[in-house]
């Protein structure tokens, strides 16, 4: 029996953090189990454009030493593994939650996603809270994943 894959486009929010790197391993594990194309989207700051963004996420982050050009690789390549239809990475420049909404419509993506910080109530209404607000305005589903360790508030 045929059966039609309801997220066949999965777009998983990269930004390096624990909870980003949840996402990241959520995001190929089930376009592995879909067998769908599954895209590692990246936001850069604007003040970054100009610079080269291969190189900048060359740099080793303070968690773990590793850069994010190795965690994007390591997840693509993971993605094959597992099976995933294409694996790519994109890079977006700009305020991360206007340029994830832009990249969810552009892309007409099935399936967003994000991790959490886990900010409490006053976090979330004082810095606002990207996973919220794509909740709330995505044009497809948004999937929140927890960082390892993190309770609800």
């Amino acid at each position: 029996m045929d059966r039609a894959v309801v997220f066949a486009r999965i777009v998983a929010c990269v930004d390096g953090s624990p909870a980003g790197r949840r996402a990241t391993e959520t995001g190929v594990e089930l376009a592995g189990r879909l067998r769908a194309s599954l895209t590692l989207l990246h936001v850069l700051p604007e003040g970054s454009r100009g610079r080269d963004p291969e190189l900048e996420s060359m740099v080793p982050r303070p968690e773990d030493g590793r850069s994010l050009s190795a965690l994007l690789q390591e997840a693509r390549e993971e993605a094959h593994r597992r099976g995933a239809a294409e694996a790519q990475v994109a890079l977006r420049y700009g305020e991360a939650l206007t340029a994830i909404l832009a990249y969810l419509e552009e892309q007409r993506a099935d399936l967003a996603v994000v991790g959490t910080r886990g900010l409490s109530r006053g976090g979330r209404l004082l810095l606002g809270s990207v996973s919220s607000r794509l909740v709330t305005d995505a044009p497809c589903p948004v999937l929140v994943v927890r960082a390892p360790g993190r309770r609800g508030r």
